[in-house]
């Protein structure tokens, strides 16, 4: 008899694959070396991938998603600040940070197979897997790692030398020739220090005056830079080997243009440390440089929101919420570790989370795990002196599109009687959810009249004539951007919709999204942006509407 697996991904293994090397041992290799490196670390994450379902992010075992999960239910959820801006629509900010619910994509091995587009159709997207599965992307991953990886361009593996004692408390205040110079003496890495070492980036002279930007703490602190003539001279008297420099060996001044002007060059001290392997530093160099992964819903914050927006609600009846793109799942584990009684419905036509070989979806697959694992310790303690019942929370899931699931009649005994709605929908053909035929939105509705029309409409008609009276639809969607000054606006869309069916639209939530070093925002042209606190932050609209009494 085989023996049953798990169905959803732990702890990886990096750390065991032939490419994890050392950082230095990359800065020794030729181009050519490089290469064969480059091609077999794809090789072994593809091979994992497929082989396990394990994406290459670092992950929990069992005991940490337990762990992690357990958190949740106890969180009181305080989330929401003013917002101190004058748009008259906002009804406030969610900020939450919280990881405790993050495990949840380990069970949609998937997720990183999405493929995200730029443009106004789905044609030009990839995905993170596509980086390693498609053939035609090896050249690609190739160059990138050579840029992100070995010339450390995110800084992600070594670090500057920078006239802040405190980041390098091995400088004394030399130059950087005076510095270099005393490397070469052994003055520098020495006792606590003598595993670091050095390397040599030739960067653009333009480059240096956005140094500071990409984090507060450095600004008004500099890089110590050498001139070209100050490297020549370094090598010419055997102070700096020719292999400190990174991935380049011509060291010039400037480079002439076709167009005749110069580009003119300075040269970066950086240092690492020389044991440093790149597993688990390098998941985030494939995070941030092969493509745009996909973020799940975080489940405090649809936590927060199931409680917040049936708190006027009086019955001792457990609360119908319904999730019209279930997604990868945050919303549902948000709705078990409510400590209100919460009978979630969720459908999600997406086969990959579905297992054919148990008979269920991957939703009821987690919460099931949720709930044998993770209900609270009051029931549990209680369980030690008498027959206690669990105090979890219950659901329902459906392989329908949103747009049609009023024609399965297992949805009859929720119409009418839902007590609210909440969900983030697919945004159009912005993310390519499973593949051709399979029931997905952006497949059934390739232009943006016939998904309002015939997606988003019907699928907001089904949430407001199916809610309850006195009851609330939120609903997370942005409006997405084509051209230069061009939208879809979803937005504006379904407050148009919502309204035409009775809705009262009271205005919208704004949830911070994490902020990317380097980036403010409110100076990027992003449309939904705001400052909080002197800090530029993208946010998420959540669109909340009202059905009023008869």
């Amino acid at each position: 008899m085989e023996e049953e697996r798990d169905h959803f991904y732990e702890r990886t293994k990096f750390s065991e694959f032939k490419s994890n090397s050392t950082y230095h041992q990359l800065l020794q290799l030729t181009d050519d070396e490089f290469d064969v490196w480059a091609k077999l670390l794809r090789k072994e994450i593809v091979g994992q991938w497929d082989l396990y379902d394990m994406p290459p992010v670092i992950g929990k075992n069992v005991d940490g998603i337990v762990k992690s999960f357990k958190k949740l239910r106890g969180n009181s959820c305080d989330f929401w600040e003013k917002d101190l801006s004058d748009d008259p629509t906002s009804l406030g900010i969610i900020k939450n940070f919280n990881k405790d619910g993050s495990p949840i994509n380990q069970f949609f091995p998937t997720m990183l197979k999405t493929k995200v587009s730029s443009g106004a159709t789905h044609d030009s997207g990839l995905s993170i897997y596509d980086y390693f599965g498609n053939d035609e992307m090896e050249k690609t991953f190739i160059s990138i790692m050579k840029r992100a990886v070995r010339k450390d361009s995110m800084y992600i593996f070594s670090h500057s030398l920078i006239d802040k004692k405190d980041v390098n408390p091995f400088w004394t205040g030399q130059t950087g020739y005076d510095f270099l110079t005393d490397v070469h003496n052994g003055k520098v890495f020495i006792g606590e220090y003598s595993d670091y070492e050095i390397s040599i980036v030739k960067m653009q002279r333009t480059s240096l005056a956005n140094y500071g930007r990409l984090n507060d703490k450095f600004t008004g602190f500099k890089n110590i830079y050498l001139e070209a003539s100050e490297i020549t001279e370094l090598i010419e008297n055997g102070i700096l080997p020719k292999s400190k420099l990174n991935g380049f060996n011509d060291v010039v001044e400037y480079k002439l243009l076709k167009n005749g002007k110069k580009t003119e060059y300075v040269y970066q001290v950086r240092w690492y440390e020389r044991k440093l392997e790149v597993f688990p530093k390098l998941l985030q160099v494939i995070r941030l440089s092969c493509g745009q992964p996909v973020v799940n819903f975080p489940a405090l914050t649809a936590k927060y929101l199931y409680e917040r927006f049936t708190s006027h609600i009086v019955t001792d009846d457990p609360l119908i919420v319904y999730d019209s793109s279930a997604g990868w799942g945050g919303r549902i584990i948000g709705a078990m570790s409510s400590r209100k009684r919460i009978h979630y419905v969720g459908t999600d036509p997406n086969p990959d989370n579905f297992i054919p070989e148990l008979g269920i979806s991957r939703y009821e697959y987690v919460a099931d795990f949720y709930n044998d694992n993770c209900i609270d310790d009051y029931s549990e303690s209680l369980g030690k002196f008498f027959e206690v019942e669990k105090q979890s929370n219950t659901f329902e899931m459906f392989q329908d599109g949103s747009e049609t699931i009023e024609q399965n009649p297992r949805f009859d005994k929720y119409k009418g009687n839902l007590d609210f709605s909440f969900t983030s929908p697919p945004y159009f053909n912005r993310e390519r959810y499973g593949d051709e035929g399979t029931g997905q939105s952006w497949d059934n509705y390739t232009d943006y009249d016939n998904w309002r029309d015939n997606f988003l409409k019907p699928t907001l008609t089904t949430i407001y004539n199916n809610l309850k009276p006195d009851r609330y639809c939120a609903w997370n969607i942005a409006d997405i951007k084509i051209g230069a000054d061009k939208y879809y606006e979803l937005e504006g869309d379904s407050i148009k919709i919502m309204e035409e069916l009775g809705g009262e639209y009271r205005g919208k939530l704004k949830m911070l999204m994490s902020r990317m070093v380097g980036l403010d925002p409110t100076k990027s042209g992003i449309k939904n942006s705001l400052k909080r606190n002197g800090k530029g932050y993208k946010y998420e609209p959540i669109l909340i509407f009202y059905k009023p009494m008869v």
